[in-house]
């Protein structure tokens, strides 16, 4: 049986990883800062409550864990608060994560590291060309994709330097059950039960739905970081997208057809953005032909599902 460490377990993509790890057998163990409520006695084998804000504490961990493979998945993940905190943003989502390849480096070398960067690292330019590759420029365009950038560079140069076993992970847009508000999906999701119940005008106001983005559902994301540990090859970089571009409009569409509401959209030109990037979508030709992995969940049974769990959440605070 192998032994997976995921930090930022209670996130919305660890909390899915350690589902599927749970289920395909791996003893799993994870990292939070704070204890969260969500997990039940099965949930994972273990968890640990650390920050992991130091070379020092990472080592304790993974002294005690052993782990034959660390998903890192702990991050500062929302562009606006990094716009808000660039030092605290690069500080969580850089310097923590050197202070874990050091420690690996430390205390075993044969770790699998699967390092979580982000699409925000290729940022966005008018001369870009889609789909975007592992080898398209790297040009981000906030402090959130800076700090990504920067640690998957940090994790090249530990591979180079040190011979370690790091693959880096740049995931696009993933939606799912479990995500918070503050994302499109969440957000469009959020407001159509609010108006089922009657909280709410039968009116959503948007800003520009015109944008075409690349959208995957977590469990397959999850599913893709599984793969990448099984079969990636050390010191490659790896995209996880669907490598198709859907509009706004046609996502709040679908999700708006799954309602029994009778639901208008409303432009708010107070939501338009001066500057929306147009288009931006990634290929996943490598992670295809490296691992075989592969989308198992399209995009209506993941708006279904999303839209399910605000409802069943609605139910269950009745109780």
């Amino acid at each position: 049986m192998k032994t997976a460490l995921i930090t930022g377990v209670n996130g919305f993509a660890g909390r899915h990883l350690a589902q599927l790890l749970m289920s395909q057998r791996f003893k799993v163990y994870g990292t939070t800062r704070l204890t969260p409520t969500f997990f039940s006695e099965n949930s994972i084998d273990e968890l640990i409550v650390s920050d992991m804000g130091n070379k020092e504490e990472c080592v304790q961990v993974l002294t005690t864990v052993k782990p034959d493979v660390i998903f890192h998945l702990a991050a500062q993940s929302n562009v606006k608060e990094a716009w808000e905190q660039p030092s605290d943003t690069f500080f969580s989502n850089t310097v923590k994560t050197m202070y874990l390849f050091e420690a690996v480096k430390q205390v075993s070398r044969n770790i699998r590291i699967i390092s979580i960067g982000s699409s925000e690292e290729y940022g966005y330019s008018k001369q870009m060309e889609f789909p975007i590759t592992e080898n398209s420029m790297l040009n981000p365009t906030n402090p959130y994709g800076v700090s990504k950038m920067s640690a998957g560079l940090m994790a090249k140069q530990f591979f180079e330097g040190f011979g370690m076993d790091i693959i880096h992970v740049r995931p696009f847009n993933h939606i799912g059950p479990g995500q918070k508000k503050g994302f499109v999906v969440p957000d469009f999701a959020h407001q159509i039960v609010n108006i089922e119940k009657g909280r709410q005008k039968p009116v959503i106001s948007v800003g520009n739905l015109s944008s075409l983005r690349d959208f995957t559902d977590v469990r397959d994301i999850v599913n893709g970081y599984r793969l990448i540990a099984e079969m990636g090859i050390k010191g490659q970089t790896y995209n996880l997208c669907s490598g198709k571009p859907t509009s706004i409009e046609d996502l709040l569409l679908a999700m708006i057809s799954l309602s029994p509401s009778e639901i208008t959209i409303e432009v708010n030109p107070d939501k338009l953005r001066p500057v929306d990037i147009p288009i931006y979508y990634g290929s996943n030709d490598k992670v295809i032909n490296q691992t075989s992995w592969e989308r198992g969940i399209d995009l209506n049974r993941s708006l279904e599902d999303i839209l399910e769990e605000i409802r069943k959440e609605e139910w269950l605070e009745k109780l």
